[in-house]
């Protein structure tokens, strides 16, 4: 195969400006909530066997990959429990069938995930329900290590589940030991809160938390200091995470609508919703985003695009326009409606290319989030396939806002050669290259006179080589192609200062 050098100037020139534009634009979080809680996703059936829990979850992740996912959000803390081995929970009850009962052969589901996922370039965010204790009333099966035994005045019972009370400064303290913990021993990429801060309010049932407030309170208006509680320990996580790990993201889904207009006549949205994240769950989006103390929001926006009470259309419009822009947003959708709801909108197969398409003309999302992983795998509807037909071509995630400045680094590309195995790629870094300062991975594009330069892999996480190759094993051996790889750092950005060989 002949080397870069030899193409004509004007094509080599096209194709290298073709990717510095694609490493601009091929960018775009594409993920998936993947739900312990109940079994929703994972796993399908409770079990303590490590083989049934490994296949179940390469199945899932190959079949996510295959409609463009890169990214997936594991529940690992859904109720007080956990479905790694903790100090400070017992083994989820939906992970084995029994809380506290831990897989054989000392297995560690989380750590699995996190290696296999990495090594096909997908990443691992825990996603932590901090404050909800228990699903049920019922406190028969609780492990001995449960909250409910080891910190009864912890928590508080409302509309038939058990809850921490977010205004215990100690119920705090807990739960930094538990991001804690979690960020010191995996090699997760980001740590995740949903909706759930104070518990949905039903109907004339105030949730039990005047005792604390008295105590804690200092005569603050009840909601302005539940609001300021997660406030409090919501800035307190991004510390935490920041101090240890500054690569790792955290981020938050909040319910889709932050007020209403009736309620905030200058910033709330055109929407009728009967629930507000601000009003209702205590949980101030823009508060967040406004103090720094967020990577990203990610609003739960599960509407149809023209629902009236609360219009995707809108709502998309309004967080695009009120969140900082230091601050990402990623959409969150409505998977889990496609064939499945009264809205008829959500029966049309085209309603969700609908929503992504109107994310690109805002040109403020950086991607998409789908509730759930089961909702697009086995949509009736083959939604699985559209995405795949969305995302013809892999993506990497957005790059990381930090202040730790980019290592740049050499990457020297040999001549490549046609094998029976495809072409073949090799690449290297300067051997005295520490070992720690080795790019976190690399992208690789590919390019002919006739096809731009194009995302074609991106190569496991920190392999720790120097040198390095690749096999295109889908080159036509017709086209003379040329490959760009670009070292990646742990905050997805570009190191390189390329070298090719000639």
């Amino acid at each position: 195969m002949e080397d870069i050098s030899r193409l004509p100037a004007l094509l080599l020139l096209a194709l290298l400006c073709t990717c510095v534009s694609a490493q601009n634009t091929d960018r775009d979080l594409r993920g998936v909530w993947m739900a312990t809680v109940l079994n929703i996703d994972y796993p399908q059936n409770p079990t303590v066997s490590a083989a049934t829990l490994q296949a179940d979850f390469n199945s899932q992740l190959f079949r996510l990959r295959k409609a463009g996912m890169n990214t997936i959000f594991v529940q690992v803390r859904p109720a007080g429990d956990a479905i790694y081995p903790s100090k400070l929970a017992p083994w989820s009850e939906w992970l084995t069938g029994v809380q506290g009962k831990a897989p054989v052969s000392n297995f560690d589901p989380l750590a699995y995930m996190i290696e296999t996922a990495h090594k096909q370039g997908v990443e691992i965010h825990a996603w932590v329900n901090p404050y909800r204790v228990a699903m049920s009333l019922d406190s028969t099966n609780f492990a001995p290590n449960h909250l409910y035994h080891t910190h009864r005045d912890w928590v508080r019972t409302y509309n038939g589940r058990r809850y921490l009370d977010p205004g215990l400064p100690d119920v705090r303290a807990h739960l930094g030991e538990v991001i804690d913990e979690l960020v010191a021993n995996y090699d997760i990429d980001g740590v995740h809160f949903d909706d759930y801060f104070y518990p949905y309010p039903a109907a004339g049932i105030p949730f039990p938390d005047q005792a604390t407030w008295h105590r804690y309170g200092q005569g603050r208006p009840l909601a302005d200091w539940r609001r300021e509680n997660v406030n409090t320990f919501v800035a307190e996580t991004y510390r935490r995470i920041k101090a240890a790990k500054p690569w790792v993201q955290f981020g938050i889904s909040p319910f889709g609508v932050w007020r209403n207009q009736s309620q905030d006549p200058l910033r709330g949205s055109a929407t009728r919703a009967s629930v507000s994240s601000y009003d209702d769950l205590y949980g101030d989006a823009l508060a967040w985003a406004e103090a720094g103390t967020v990577d990203y929001l990610l609003p739960q926006l599960y509407w149809s695009m023209d629902y009236p009470p609360a219009s995707y259309r809108v709502l998309a419009s309004w967080w695009a326009g009120n969140v900082p822009p230091g601050v990402r947003i990623y959409i969150g959708h409505a998977a889990y409606k496609v064939a499945n709801n009264d809205d008829q909108a959500w029966h049309d197969l085209e309603e969700m290319p609908r929503q992504l398409s109107l994310n690109e003309q805002l040109g403020r999302s950086s991607g998409s989030v789908y509730f759930s992983t089961k909702s697009i795998l086995n949509n009736p509807f083959g939604l699985a396939q559209r995405l795949a037909d969305l995302y013809p071509t892999m993506a990497l995630p957005p790059a990381r806002n930090t202040t730790v400045p980019v290592v740049a680094t050499k990457v020297k590309q040999y001549k490549q050669k046609r094998t029976e195995k495809g072409n073949l790629v090799v690449w290297e870094v300067n051997k005295k290259t520490p070992k720690d300062q080795l790019p976190h991975y690399y992208a690789i594009y590919r390019g002919s006179d006739s096809t731009p330069m194009t995302l074609l892999h991106r190569t496991p996480y920190h392999q720790g080589c120097h040198r390095l190759h690749y096999y295109d094993k889908l080159a036509d051996p017709l086209v003379q192609y040329v490959y760009r790889i670009v070292p990646m750092d742990r905050f997805h950005r570009n190191m390189s200062v390329a070298k090719v060989a000639r």
